[in-house]
């Protein structure tokens, strides 16, 4: 493993060598404010509010609690 990587070669994602990058932002996702969307989607496809509220953060939270509260 080098430089966190589990091969020699390097991988550029969307870019290239000559222009690195992240893939353009969709539409309907600008920033923090817009994840309310992600979590009507998610409704709109049939996910119950108790399994939006896990995917939107409520997994981690529980992982965190479970893994790293008091001894």
């Amino acid at each position: 493993m080098r430089v966190g990587r589990w091969t020699k070669d390097i991988d550029y994602g969307e870019g290239s060598a000559s222009d690195a990058g992240f893939p353009p932002m969709p539409s309907w996702f600008g920033g923090n404010l817009d994840f309310g969307n992600i979590a009507d989607g998610l409704r709109t496809h049939g996910f119950t509010d108790a399994d939006v509220e896990k995917v939107m953060g409520g997994n981690w939270l529980r992982f965190f609690g479970e893994s790293f509260g008091p001894a």
